[in-house]
């Protein structure tokens, strides 16, 4: 092995997750190295899935939303803002492989601190006392170099670095019992808007893993049209159960078989089909991926890859099925101008799930779905990301009878019950070793796992992992020891959202305060009503809230009275005893008074040292007992704390 190269951070994956992270580290000043054991760049959102899972635009900040910008910017600029391209693609969340391909290397090529390497697989993980070290990669050519940082993060499909250093993990699924949530284990669900549940459904946990594909890039445009092969390994009987369900109804077209997503200039994302028993995924053959060597990896990669070209070449030629549905199929082909290294091809295979870290936190479903007694997901107070997909796996068995011909085992998606919700740091911290950060292979129940595996999610969650290794090397603290708080601060700062509202829009100066205290169990449901005045109880439940904070046991109560007047003014004549008695004024006047909370504003700045400039809060009202907002009392509040937190 030659001689060690020093990194400040080192990613290994250049998955969407990966660049996230090298991006986060690069762009706070540090040297950062971003290696690849293939010779793809950019996981699956350059290898054909180019319509992000995601629901809304508005659950994104940071990088995806970047990247979101990019892509609409380039599409606007190419063919026009008013052109059929920028509507398609969906405010930049639907793109073309190449153009994300174009994107993704831009943003990393800006960064000068960013070393690319690709064609670098990792051979050994050097952990000392505890602590991952240093790791040794070997290059195509079979030379190797070991690489020494300050902070490793995992950010490949697999989580390779994470189980060669040692790091416990899970593979496979979960039963009910083990975390109580209600659709984990075995389970036949029809994918139709009934969403029934077939006997069968036990809920027993077992080691299977959801079944992979390729998202395929087709076009029907004949001038961009490269004609599907036959496949060497050509084995019909892999599709025959197909000329069943077109005999009986149950597919009708190319388009039952495979889902053909529109993304723009005429081309698809083309995805496995819900509803078709013979689809594009390979149920059961992927479950030794995961710790599969690289020799067993790569020939199940060739034995995927071959079954779809099959597939493909079954419904184009197949005289088992009727002419009309062949002439149809045969309308499709590979986009010429897509995958050309790779015979127009995706060169990455569609790593649903594999190995599933071992963290601080484990995300279920029950993260995902709404919390009881609350009109959204649980809160996290280390939430660093929020997610905003359905959960969903794909299936685990091939067609069985239980499924009735309309359901494959382990296939389910609860789009009814996922909510948008927050993600906690500790899913990204591993146990057992320090100096490392998976972002991608994070810490979750499989049921959980299929909602944070989508890769807007890990690009945000990369990006956060890669602020968070930057800020424990400034600290000299462990990414174990980081302060949640500080990591929010500076997350915030970085245009990250860590929780979600649909009533705040992006340019709200308070909604960085309103997502802070979000995390903190502020708010009970989606709606911040950041331009409604504060009640009184609110404000005193907030003051014992932050009290509870770390650094904050000295932040003061709310005054009791409205009535304090600053020093050196005559508070007589008075006769305090006649006045209404405190808890029929309040009653009387529930919202707290703008100068009240100035008030409090300015005792909680000498409480914590913050100078009294740190927080700028404008009355929302000319009189002194015009109420305050909950808006400018959170924004003013979470100024002074962050301010205290930087002084640290």
């Amino acid at each position: 092995m030659s001689v060690e190269r020093n990194f400040d951070v080192a990613v290994y994956g250049a998955t969407p997750g990966g660049i996230g992270a090298a991006l986060g580290a690069a762009r706070r000043g540090l040297r950062t190295l971003l290696a690849e054991p293939t010779g793809h760049f950019g996981g699956l959102m350059t290898s054909g899935l180019g319509r992000t899972d995601i629901i809304s635009r508005e659950a994104c900040g940071a990088v995806f939303r970047e990247f979101a910008d990019a892509v609409l910017d380039y599409y606007a600029g190419t063919y026009g803002s008013d052109s059929e391209q920028v509507k398609q693609c969906n405010r930049g969340l639907f793109f073309e492989p190449s153009v994300a391909m174009r994107i993704l290397k831009e943003m990393v090529a800006r960064e000068e601190l960013i070393e690319v390497r690709l064609q670098c697989e990792l051979s050994r993980a050097h952990v000392e006392q505890g602590c991952l070290r240093r790791i040794d990669l070997t290059d195509a050519s079979g030379s190797g170099q070991s690489f020494a940082a300050g902070v490793f993060i995992d950010a490949t499909y697999e989580g390779d670095l994470a189980a060669m250093a040692g790091v416990p993990y899970r593979l496979g699924r979960e039963s009910r019992d083990e975390w109580n949530e209600e659709y984990a284990g075995r389970l036949y669900m029809n994918f139709d808007p009934t969403k029934e549940v077939f006997p069968g459904s036990t809920g027993e946990g077992d080691d299977r893993i959801q079944a992979y594909n390729f998202r395929l890039c087709l076009t029907q445009n004949p001038e961009n049209l490269v004609p599907i092969k036959r496949p060497s390994s050509y084995n019909r009987e892999d599709y025959v159960s197909l000329l069943r369900d077109v005999a009986e109804g149950r597919v009708k077209s190319i388009r039952d078989v495979s889902n053909m997503l529109p993304v723009p200039n005429g081309k698809t994302d083309c995805n496995n089909h819900h509803y078709c028993m013979c689809s594009t995924d390979l149920p059961e053959e992927n479950t030794a991926y995961a710790e599969g060597s690289r020799e067993m990896r790569e020939s199940f990669i060739a034995r995927q890859r071959s079954y779809i070209q099959g597939l493909l070449w079954f419904v184009q030629h197949d005289e088992g099925l009727p002419a009309a549905f062949r002439e149809e199929a045969l309308t499709w082909g590979y986009a010429a101008d897509e995958f050309q290294d790779s015979d127009h091809f995706p060169p990455q295979i569609y790593v649903r799930e594999a190995r599933r870290i071992v963290g601080e936190y484990t995300f279920t479903e029950n993260d995902a779905r709404l919390s009881p007694g609350l009109e959204r997901a649980p809160i996290h107070h280390d939430s660093i990301a929020i997610g905003d997909y359905p959960i969903d796996s794909h299936a685990t068995r091939k067609r069985e009878p239980e499924g009735q011909d309309k359901a494959l085992e382990g296939f389910l998606g609860l789009g009814w019950l996922t909510k948008v919700y927050q993600i906690p740091y500790g899913v990204i911290v591993p146990k057992g070793v320090d100096g490392l950060l998976v972002p991608v292979a994070v810490s979750a129940s499989h049921m959980g796992f299929g909602t944070i595996r989508m890769e807007p999610c890990w690009m945000q969650i990369g990006f956060a992992a890669g602020i968070a290794a930057q800020l424990s090397i400034a600290r000299g603290v462990t990414v174990r020891e980081l302060s949640v708080d500080v990591l929010q601060d500076t997350l915030l700062a970085e245009n990250q959202r860590i929780t979600y509202f649909d009533d705040v829009d992006w340019a709200d100066p308070a909604r960085k305060a309103a997502e802070y205290f979000g995390t903190k169990g502020f708010f009970t449901s989606y709606h911040a009503l950041l331009s409604e005045p504060v009640t009184v109880t609110e404000a005193s439940l907030l003051a014992a809230r932050i009290r509870s904070l770390p650094g904050c046991g000295a932040v003061p109560m709310l005054p009791a009275s409205s009535q304090v007047l600053p020093a050196g003014v005559d508070m007589g004549p008075r006769l305090p005893k006649q006045e209404a008695p405190p808890n029929e004024y309040w009653s009387a006047q529930p919202y707290l008074p703008a100068a009240m909370a100035e008030r409090w504003l300015q005792a909680v700045a000498r409480a914590l040292h913050v100078p009294s400039g740190a927080a700028t809060v404008e009355r929302p009202g000319d009189e002194a007992s015009a109420a305050m907002t909950r808006g400018k009392l959170l924004q003013g509040l979470y100024e002074l704390l962050s301010a205290a937190r930087s002084y640290t």
